[in-house]
């Protein structure tokens, strides 16, 4: 690059190219740059060397690169002009000059943005920023850095508008400074070990124009301050995840607050109408705390979110959620809620998002004909059955219904879902009857399908196995981003680089559901979901064969067809499924051998034919069937071959071979139990002399005939013994 010799040049923008390697040695010809913009391209390694003697830079942009950025900043040593550093994305690490100590920098930083997109190891703070004194704004975020939170640097630098050190390893106290900061708008000091009291009184005159406040995921004690009602700029509070006690301030805050975030404190006390004030509230997360009381006084209509699961709130559903026209998610899980629920309630046209599980509700469900929501999370309540076309032309997603008291037709609840993009579908621990129907095959984009525990009958649909159940469905579900809103921006100042603070609806919003594989019931949660897919059917009372096509679904994780009546033999046909982790066929009336190609399933954890009524030479121990046990086969009484104690061949004395048999150490186990020969043996001796004497004595002829040849026999030895053995008696 020849240009790279202008050494007149005085700004240089080269970003979202495909640059990649060192930074070109040339560059240190360029002794008059002003501004150098690097953004967005690939090179990496350390850039020391080739910075040092651009001593003209102010600006120096290069976010979005691989470079190594020293924590000691002595390449920068000499320069006296650099304002503004944006570096988010890079590797802070550790270098060899970092022994200098309390070096003297001749530059005042403006803005020194050095967020971490990698992992780091714990560096120490960079000294050199105690002797910076005009600071904007500070991004620190993710660089692990250790020792005490730098109180210093607020107290510092007067003008100071962000700090933003989220994901450090800082500790000790977050203390306010002792003159106000009337500049500052946004602090961001969450996820570090930050300790002692919330912050004092006197916060709303300290940060008098603050806008945003996150202080969540540390181990801050202590009640919420009343002067938060004070701050009257302050529009999103997060205090989540501290040790937070007390009661919710009846005015936590001015009129302008819109998000406010409470989470996994030990708060208590009613909420409501303690918040009933805040009107413009559009965002309210107070959940896993002990808050109590009802919500029937609750009336703010603005409202796109609501969480207030695993808290100890009690009474129905006020009917005039029916007004929330915004709303979008709604979480009351784990509660003491109850009542039915109003038809009026599901008529929210926004709302994408229902979780109302573990609760007390009870009833029938309500109608969600052409409703708009796509998350619907309603177990473990009392539910008894289903309204008319209970989600027929719904936008359903995932459907969890399960562990309630529900008694309808299984095929009327299909038949309403499958026009729909369903994803997950679980009815588990319900009293659902009837034939799984074949509608259940058109719900293509299905990749979990729970149906346990009811009293369905009838045949396997051998349709299902015409399905994907393919875990890239996953992506439909947008768990990243589907409840995802842009509902503010801070901060969009083109002389911060286009840099805005986005906040998102239910930002720790992962979808879960809880799915029984390989024998335990799991929580698979946010990305995680996307790689299960699974069909159990166990504990119905479904019969006939395991259809063919069932080998046809070779993306399944998870199969379970156990504690059912399903009679044939296991098609060989299963030896395709070549992601099943999980394979559970006990417990039913199988006959005939286990096909030996089974052992192909290199990713199968648990396998179980256990209680049927198999017979032949279990599959070759090879690859994962090595890892299974007598368990895996116990009670078919016809089945033979290791781990089992029975060998196929009857002239070897088998050993079984158990690696994670939990029987006891030392078992004599034979081909034959003594114990029960001998008892067989004299029963059959006993009944067979009852019976001879009964038809003796019962009929003449026979007790004649029997006694004759009685005497026919002892004559006959007589003179056998008189014929063959005179002489020797005679000598």
């Amino acid at each position: 690059m020849h240009w790279f010799k202008l050494n007149k040049l005085e700004e240089l923008d080269i970003s979202y190219n495909d640059f990649e390697g060192l930074l070109p040695s040339s560059f240190v010809n360029m002794t008059s740059l002003r501004t150098l913009k690097l953004y967005y391209n690939d090179f990496i390694g350390n850039f020391a060397s080739n910075l040092g003697s651009l001593t003209s830079l102010e600006y120096f942009g290069f976010e979005g690169n691989q470079f190594e950025v020293p924590i000691s900043f002595t390449p920068f040593a000499n320069h006296s002009n650099l304002k503004f550093v944006y570096g988010k994305g890079n590797k802070v690490v550790m270098d060899s000059q970092f022994h200098i100590q309390h070096w003297i920098p001749k530059f005042q930083l403006q803005v020194i943005s050095l967020s971490s997109t990698t992992e780091t190891n714990s560096i120490p703070f960079p000294n050199f920023l105690f002797y910076q004194y005009n600071i904007t704004r500070l991004d620190f975020n993710n660089c692990k850095l250790e020792g005490e939170f730098p109180n210093w640097l607020l107290e510092n630098n007067t003008q100071l508008e962000e700090i933003s050190v989220r994901n450090c390893s800082f500790n000790g106290n977050f203390e306010l400074p002792s003159l106000p900061l009337l500049n500052i708008m946004r602090i961001d000091v969450s996820d570090n070990n930050i300790t002692g009291q919330m912050l004092g009184s006197n916060i709303s005159s300290i940060f008098p124009n603050l806008e945003f406040l996150n202080m969540s995921i540390n181990d801050i004690q202590g009640s919420i301050p009343h002067e938060f009602s004070q701050m009257h700029f302050l529009y999103i509070l997060d205090l989540s995840d501290n040790n937070l006690s007390g009661e919710i301030p009846k005015n936590i805050s001015g009129d302008v607050l819109t998000i406010l975030t409470l989470s996994n404190n030990k708060l208590h006390g009613p909420v409501f109408p303690t918040l009933s004030t805040l009107k413009n509230l559009e965002q309210l997360y107070l959940d896993r705390n002990s808050l109590s009381g009802s919500i029937d006084s609750f009336s703010t209509p603005s409202l796109v979110a609501l969480d207030l699961s695993n808290n100890h709130l009690v009474g129905n559903l006020p009917s005039v959620m029916g007004n929330f026209s915004w709303l979008r998610v709604l979480s009351l899980s784990n509660n003491n809620l109850g009542g039915s629920i109003s038809t009026r309630f599901v008529e929210l046209n926004a709302l994408q998002y229902l979780d109302i599980s573990g609760n007390n509700f009870y009833g029938l469900l309500p109608s969600f004909v052409n409703s708009s929501v796509e998350f619907i999370h309603m177990s473990n309540n009392r539910f008894t059955g289903l309204s008319k076309s209970t989600f027929k032309n719904s936008s359903l997603m995932i459907l969890d219904l399960s562990y309630n008291r529900i008694t309808s037709q299984i095929q009327d609840m299909i038949l309403d879902l499958k026009d729909s993009s369903l994803n997950i579908l679980i009815l588990k621990g319900n009293n659902f009857s009837g034939h799984v129907p074949q509608h259940v095959c058109q719900l293509k984009e299905l990749f979990i399908l729970d149906l346990s525990s009811n009293n369905l009958s009838g045949l396997l649909p051998s349709c299902l196995g015409k399905m994907s159940f393919e875990d890239e469905n996953i992506g439909a579900l947008g768990l990243d981003g589907a409840l995802s809103i842009n509902a503010h921006e801070l901060m969009c100042d083109p002389n911060y680089n286009g840099y805005c603070m986005k906040t998102e609806v239910f930002p720790n919003a992962k979808e879960k559901v809880n799915f029984t594989t390989k024998k335990t019931s799991y929580t698979y949660k946010g990305n995680i979901l996307g790689y299960m897919s699974g069909i159990d059917l166990s504990n119905n009372k479904l019969n006939g064969n395991i259809p063919f096509e069932f080998g046809n679904l070779t993306k399944i994780r998870a199969l379970n067809l156990s504690y059912n009546d399903l009679i044939g033999e296991i098609p060989t046909s299963l030896s395709n499924l070549e992601q099943i982790e999980s394979l559970d066929l006990s417990f039913n009336k199988l006959s005939g051998e286990i096909p030996p190609q089974l052992n192909r399933l290199h990713f199968l954890a648990i396998f179980s034919v256990a209680h049927n009524n198999l017979t032949g030479e279990t599959p070759e121990r090879k690859g994962q069937f090595i890892t299974f046990d007598e368990s895996s086969y116990e009670d078919n009484p016809f089945l033979c071959g290791l781990p089992l104690s029975k060998s196929c061949n009857p002239y070897i004395q088998p050993h079984a071979i158990s690696p994670y048999s939990s029987h006891t150490d030392g078992c004599n186990c034979s081909f034959v139990d003594m114990f029960v020969f001998w008892i067989s043996f004299g029963v059959s001796c006993t009944s067979a002399f009852l019976v001879t004497t009964t038809i003796l004595y019962i009929n003449p002829y026979w007790r004649r005939r029997w006694f004759y040849n009685i005497e026919l026999v002892c004559t006959n030895c007589y003179y056998f013994i008189e014929d063959n053995f005179a002489d020797v008696f005679k000598s």
